[in-house]
């Protein structure tokens, strides 16, 4: 996606002066005001109500964000003062392009929120506009919804409907990516026959009857139906880059042949994946563009929903986040995000990562859980020192790494670790920040709210060489402020 006027993120869009459960309506009350030729002052007055169930916060973020430097938000005045900044320059700046990822949608309002950002780019009119935003086509289809993980694992443990009597998985490790609450292992237990597809012991194959270890994905056909960031609706495929070097097999291959083998044998099935990622792209012509460019454009398509810039009251419609865990016991916000090196922790099995340090903290070959300079003051945490990170659900143990980029109330720990078996590399190294999680859901979607839940920390001991750190025998330590 292409912009060069005024782009403002979510984040620094809300975070100061509102809190999480006002993000929303923020960004509605924005997108109502922006919507009528650029209204300004219509759009200052709608956000000025919105600013009533704020607290003070530091204002810095939207000052960087917008340009606006004369003054910092740290009353109400200041926070109005850059509301009305933003609305002028969102108004001024053509294409001004709002954009929201992370956190923001892993509240349990998060469908909510995307919403409303999309009323704040169509209010703009940035949607289907030169240097603004597309909404990507999507290709009819009949398949009904898959049933989530967690309604999966609770209808095994419940025992209703038809048991579960064979399990394939593929391309998941569930029992490390799932909080403990969905009790995925517990229903994993419960399932006569599991079969994996996994080229590595992890800690949901170890669970497996049968191991069928799929090709790598250098040695494999790929394909892909992206929902965003095309305007055409396309399928891309990609052919393996080298054969395989051991006696593996492709799962789709695998699923094909058992088919044709049933009792009752699926007909009119392809001969191979390849074949059928043939039949899907279009016919032959279609197939040989596809694999000289990487990609076909789908001609059967829906077209893309745009949208709307009408709405009813913010107060009859927005519905506000919920976080598990009391305010008063559990004081902060946990945070966990993507492992630049490791993913959801996929790829912690490579030692090559394990060794690669975090671009940010330099750590390496472990794990750890970054907290504001004055909240590690006020606590009596050092850096490196071991801290306990528990909620409502769980406990884990980390080391501090006292980081000046993150919000006082906010604990943030890098997902990818703590695995119980993922090979000797890492097996038994770091903590898995999902095992504090709440098992609480976004709305709409079913998917996991992952920036839902509260923690209370606590120091457990002074730093132990738990916290590997690239070049740490260098580093000038400077207290941050």
């Amino acid at each position: 996606m292409h912009h060069d006027g005024l782009v403002v993120t979510h984040l620094g869009l809300v975070v100061p002066g509102v809190r999480a459960d006002d993000q929303d309506v923020s960004n509605l009350r924005l997108a109502r005001g922006s919507s009528v030729q650029g209204n300004v002052a219509r759009a200052a007055g709608r956000i000025d109500r919105a600013e009533r169930r704020v607290e003070h916060v530091d204002g810095q973020c939207l000052e960087q964000s917008v340009g606006v430097r004369q003054r910092r938000a740290r009353d109400d005045g200041d926070r109005r003062f850059l509301r009305r900044q933003l609305a002028r320059e969102l108004a001024a700046q053509k294409p001004a392009v709002a954009v929201i990822a992370g956190a923001p949608l892993a509240h349990t309002n998060g469908l909510f929120q995307a919403l409303a950002v999309n009323m704040l780019n169509a209010a703009l009119g940035a949607v289907d506009a030169p240097g603004g935003i597309s909404f990507t086509p999507q290709s009819p289809s009949s398949a009904k919804p898959a049933r989530s993980l967690q309604t999966l694992a609770n209808d095994i443990l419940a025992g209703k409907g038809a048991p579960v009597q064979v399990l394939l998985i593929d391309g998941a490790n569930p029992v490390h990516t799932t909080p403990p609450g969905w009790r995925v292992k517990d229903a994993l237990a419960k399932v006569p026959y599991i079969v994996s597809f996994g080229s590595f012991a992890d800690d949901t194959s170890v669970l497996a009857d049968l191991i069928l270890p799929d090709h790598s994905f250098l040695e494999s056909w790929s394909d892909s139906r992206p929902e965003s960031a095309t305007t055409k609706a396309i399928v891309s495929v990609a052919g393996p880059a080298m054969k395989p070097l051991h006696q593996t097999r492709a799962t789709a291959d695998v699923l094909l042949d058992v088919a044709k083998k049933l009792k009752k044998p699926l007909t009119q099935m392809p001969d191979s994946f390849s074949a059928m990622l043939q039949s899907s792209a279009g016919g032959d012509d279609a197939w040989a563009t596809a694999t000289k460019q990487g990609w076909v454009e789908i001609k059967t398509q829906a077209p893309a929903k745009k949208p709307q810039g009408k709405s009813a009251d913010a107060s009859e419609l927005v519905p506000y986040p919920v976080f598990d865990g009391d305010a008063a016991q559990y004081p902060f916000h946990f945070l966990p995000f993507s492992s630049q090196a490791f993913l959801d922790g996929s790829t912690a099995h490579l030692p090559w990562m394990q060794e690669m340090p975090d671009p940010i903290s330099t750590a390496m070959w472990s794990t750890w859980a970054e907290i504001n300079p004055q909240t590690a003051e006020r606590l009596g945490i050092g850096d490196g020192d071991m801290i306990e990170i528990a909620s409502a659900h769980g406990t884990i143990h980390a080391p501090a790494l006292i980081y000046p980029g993150i919000a006082p109330d906010v604990i943030a720990m890098p997902a990818g670790q703590g695995h119980e078996t993922f090979t000797r590399y890492a097996s038994g190294r770091g903590s898995n920040p999902v095992k504090v999680l709440s098992p609480v859901v976004e709305r709409e979607t079913g998917a996991l709210a992952w920036a839902a839940t509260r923690v209370k920390i606590a120091r457990v001991s002074e730093a132990n060489g738990e916290l590997i750190r690239y070049g740490a025998a260098l580093r000038e330590f400077e207290p941050h402020r």
